[in-house]
């Protein structure tokens, strides 16, 4: 595998910073002023999908049509992480009239509502700290939590052929949620909540010591396994024991495959988001706003775009690179964004990255596999150092934008 040397920006020193600034903004303001009753319209037909996938899959199941159930129980699980607990979290419908207040950041899966509102592995307020805090504002840094090509380095020991390897990843794939996010997340919001600004080295949040149930590990077992374990896997099997031990059992191996697939369905539209060998990474802090959005744009990877069912099914995460430009957009906003973004990119000369879900895992393997790297640079543009700013909540002087994200995380 060859090593990238990095070079010093990805855009050139003439780039013109305040006009990219200045367009952003004209985009901004133009979706702000067409936010409506639309969003609010269009983030209950997600959650029908979500809740309509669930019931009629614990139906099929209890039925004895378990491998059937399986498909609608993991359909309601991706949604609901995905499409609604991911962009209600992220501000997306704050700002959206008639929404309750458990559709909003504040108030949503806090308490009792996390059983009704995004009863999963995750932890929300671990959540908030691990990806819309660490993830977003130290995109392809070392401290990213979601750094891929440094996630899976434990994969590619050089003793160890390429084909061994691919079993290693397969297994990955198929518990990821529990195995990587529910832990990492969960480490990111205890340094969070003790004071450390800086996320510990990767092999100390990472490492499998987070899967055991006691010491600082414990806080997995009690905010993400048992929760959700209790629930997916016995009180809801256990319903159907109103039919009778066979359909407690359908119930059950129905749960258990579904998960299976919203493993697999969640990591294929998750993390070749920002994985690949034509995507880059950055080894030094960013400086300044331009730099901070630049990098989102060139560290992320779009899919296919446009359609109820298909942008559904991506879990609109193929508007990944409108999302972290502007992460509180609604998804209907984030769809509409995402002409106008890749114009200005166009027009401005900044790489911008759109390929199929497909082709962008057959990336995604390659970098997992040690048999491709990331492009890498210092930063995405050369500023001076008097313009740097607190560009993400680990910091003790954070962007203003973010600190909604990091009270809630607080109060989590």
């Amino acid at each position: 595998m060859n090593v990238q040397v990095p070079q010093r920006s990805v855009l050139p020193a003439d780039f013109d910073a305040a006009r990219f600034l200045a367009e952003v903004d004209a985009i901004r303001a133009e979706l702000d002023a067409g936010r409506g009753e639309a969003d609010a319209r269009h983030l209950r037909q997600v959650e029908w999908v979500a809740a309509g996938a669930s019931i009629a899959g614990w139906a099929l199941a209890f039925g004895g049509w378990w491998a059937v159930g399986a498909l609608g129980i993991a359909l309601g699980r991706f949604v609901r992480w995905t499409c609604v607990a991911h962009h209600v979290l992220h501000r997306g419908y704050d700002a959206v009239p008639g929404l309750p207040p458990h559709r909003q950041s504040r108030g949503f899966a806090r308490g009792w509502r996390r059983l009704l509102d995004w009863p999963d592995w995750m932890f929300p307020a671990a959540w908030i700290r691990e990806h819309n805090q660490l993830h977003h504002y130290r995109l392809g840094e070392l401290a990213d939590p979601d750094l891929v090509e440094e996630n899976a380095r434990f994969l590619q020991p050089r003793w160890l052929p390429v084909p061994a390897r691919l079993v290693l990843v397969m297994i990955v794939i198929a518990g990821w949620r529990w195995l990587y996010f529910a832990p990492t997340a969960i480490r990111a919001w205890q340094e969070s909540e003790a004071g450390q600004l800086e996320p510990s080295p990767r092999p100390e949040r990472t490492g499998p010591r987070m899967l055991l149930p006691w010491g600082r590990s414990a806080a997995v077992w009690t905010r993400s396994y048992l929760p959700f374990g209790a629930l997916a896997f016995v009180a809801l099997p256990a319903l159907g024991l109103l039919f009778g031990p066979d359909a407690a059992l359908s119930g059950l191996l129905a749960s258990l495959l579904g998960e299976l697939i919203a493993n697999v369905h969640s990591y294929a539209v998750i993390v070749p988001n920002h994985a690949g060998d034509d995507l880059w990474r950055f080894d030094q802090r960013v400086r300044g706003r331009a730099e901070l959005l630049l990098r989102q744009i060139v560290g992320s990877v779009d899919f296919a775009t446009g359609g109820f069912w298909r942008d559904l099914m991506h879990g609109y995460l193929n508007y990944q690179i409108e999302h972290h430009v502007w992460p509180d957009l609604s998804m209907l906003q984030l769809a509409k964004s995402q002409p106008k973004l890749r114009a200005l990119c166009a027009e401005m000369g900044i790489p911008y990255a759109q390929e199929s879900v497909w082709r962008r895992n057959v990336r995604l393997m390659r970098l997992m596999l040690g048999v491709a790297t990331m492009r890498r640079a210092d930063r995405a543009l050369s500023v001076p150092e008097s313009e740097a700013i607190a560009a993400d909540p680990s910091r003790p002087a954070a962007a203003s934008a973010a600190a909604p994200d990091r009270r809630a995380a607080a109060a989590g």
